[in-house]
């Protein structure tokens, strides 16, 4: 039995590629092709013969588009399955075609094995529906519970590459002109400004903070849903981290006139086994959310030891989080830790935020085997409590390598340095930046990677900075090709100083080439220990 294929796009070499790509298949009769320009030719075909299995349908066309097609061909409920192939793969478009009765969706450039199993599987699934005898049905009804799952395995994984590389082209086009607007912000506070300036710059530094702050925030969740977060295993103090967190805080309690107020219990140890970050990370979350919420009053972070889930070698920590703010409505307590999720839309539009926090708290004390709780009142205030356990450092805990040992001290001074990095802001912050701090530095540019390689053949440098999204050459290329130079040259320092963040982005650093890794926007001092760190290696 032949299926029938109708192909609905305006290209016109598409029909001479399939006809070419499925030849065998056509002229075995398993399969036949029908063609059209757009999507109300198509409907004129499927209106003149009712065999059509399959069609197949580009989105962007002219007279009617092939999402107005799919809703058309529901309306008039066609016996056929619809694939979408088009090179608008966003997740918009894939979620407004599945939604328009798209049963699945390939992304141009056609892959055409891609293509060939897809259609296999339409049409399995449309033999299973057409199918008449009982048996039969059954049979197949297990077969297509294994096509489902595969289906739906396929199109995870391709929702996760396009969001994979939707989040690295976020974090690369906000963190750069980030990278300047830190960076030249941080310059000018070095330099004495007046007191009406400093005023400025600090608002100027605060914002941009917070921005950073919604970027990683995304940035985390994305990492913590494909299961690449990592923690610390290293020795902290709880009191410390705990002030940390006021002094971090306080500003932002003061402006709104409430009080902030941090309570340590006697029986918490001095020192425990964790990783502070995260921990920071999320009493900042719990604690800046309160005092957000929080119009007149106090938020108060207390920190206790549970003892009945405490022993020799470990100690759970026991942190709560009260404000007497607006409150959590009863119905909304069970989705507050949901992505995207805000108490309402009142909230989001007065308060602002991303709605990641609590779900990125959540997921970073669940990670550590801990948990968390939330109880509240609607206009009386609301207490978050979470635990986790930590291990108590023993007798040898340094000498085993629960603290690393410093890093040799390099002599920075009269170093010769490479910026490769094509954008003008980013290369006056590196250059002002690296001046301000290195004595007698020298700093030569190239402007895109295919420079810098020709820069690193024609001289010595003690280090190339290599920034990764560059015109001509990016700085993956550009670093493998100065791998293959001849003697010292492929042994050049690099260091890659890039806006690319995520955990792909950067392992994909590492495997080109480059010593050492540094993300946009930085800190002078950290940029400084990087450098240190890549020339002692």
């Amino acid at each position: 039995m032949s299926a029938k294929i109708l192909v609905v796009d305006d290209e016109q070499d598409l029909e001479l590629l399939i006809n070419q790509r499925f030849r065998q298949k056509i002229k075995d009769g398993t399969l036949s092709f029908d063609f059209a320009n757009n999507g109300e030719q198509a409907l004129d075909k499927l209106d003149n013969r009712t065999d059509v299995d399959i069609v197949l349908t580009d989105i962007n066309m002219p007279v009617m588009d092939g999402l107005t097609l799919l809703r058309r061909i529901g309306e008039k409920k066609l016996p056929c399955k619809c694939v979408v192939v088009s090179a608008y793969g966003d997740l918009q478009n894939i979620r407004e075609a599945m939604n328009s009765g798209a049963f699945d969706f390939i992304t141009k450039p056609i892959d055409f094995k891609d293509l060939e199993k897809t259609i296999e599987k339409s049409l399995a699934e449309l033999y299973i529906f057409r199918g008449g005898e009982q048996a039969k049905e059954q049979l197949e009804k297990t077969l297509l519970e294994k096509e489902v799952a595969e289906i739906q395995r396929i199109k995870a994984e391709q929702s996760e590459k396009f969001k994979q590389q939707f989040l690295a082209n976020m974090s690369h086009e906000i963190r750069t002109p980030m990278n300047a607007v830190i960076g030249l912000t941080n310059l000018l506070l070095r330099n004495d400004p007046r007191e009406d300036q400093l005023r400025y710059l600090n608002a100027i530094q605060q914002s941009a903070d917070n921005l950073l702050v919604i970027i990683n925030d995304i940035l985390d969740l994305s990492k913590i849903e494909a299961g690449k977060m990592q923690f610390e295993k290293t020795q902290f103090k709880p009191a410390e981290v705990m002030n940390l967190v006021y002094n971090i805080l306080q500003f932002k309690a003061e402006e709104k006139q409430i009080s902030l107020i941090t309570e340590i219990a006697p029986d918490v140890p001095v020192v425990l086994m964790g990783d502070p970050t995260r921990l920071t990370q999320i009493l900042i979350n719990l604690a800046g959310n309160a005092i957000k919420f929080t119009e007149k009053g106090t938020v108060t972070i207390h920190l206790s030891t549970n003892l009945k889930e405490s022993d020799e070698t470990s100690c759970t920590l026991l942190f709560q989080v009260i404000d007497t703010g607006i409150g959590i409505a009863a119905d909304k307590l069970q989705t507050i830790f949901e992505s995207f999720s805000q108490a309402s839309d009142d909230t989001n539009r007065k308060y602002g935020g991303t709605g990641l926090g609590l779900t990125i708290s959540k997921q970073l004390i669940e990670l550590q085997g801990g948990n968390i709780s939330v109880s509240s009142r609607l206009g009386s205030g609301t207490e978050f409590a979470f635990s986790i356990p930590y291990d108590r450092p023993g007798i040898d805990v340094e000498s085993a390598g629960g603290e690393k040992q410093p890093a040799e001290d390099v002599k920075l001074d009269g170093l010769k340095v490479l910026l490769a990095e094509d954008n003008e802001f980013n290369q006056m912050v590196a250059i002002d930046t690296l001046q301000d701090m290195i004595p007698g530095v020298t700093v030569e540019v190239a402007v895109n990677g295919k420079v810098a390689l020709e820069m690193v053949q024609a001289n010595d440098y003690d280090l190339v900075l290599m920034d990764i999204q560059m015109p001509e050459m990016d700085g993956y290329e550009s670093t493998q090709k100065i791998r293959l130079l001849a003697g010292d040259k492929s042994k050049t320092k690099i260091m890659a100083m890039t806006a690319n963040a995520t955990a792909e982005e950067i392992n994909k650093c590492f495997q080109s080439g480059v010593n050492e890794y540094l993300s946009k926007p930085f800190k002078p001092d950290e940029l400084i220990a990087k450098i240190k760190k890549t020339l002692a290696m």
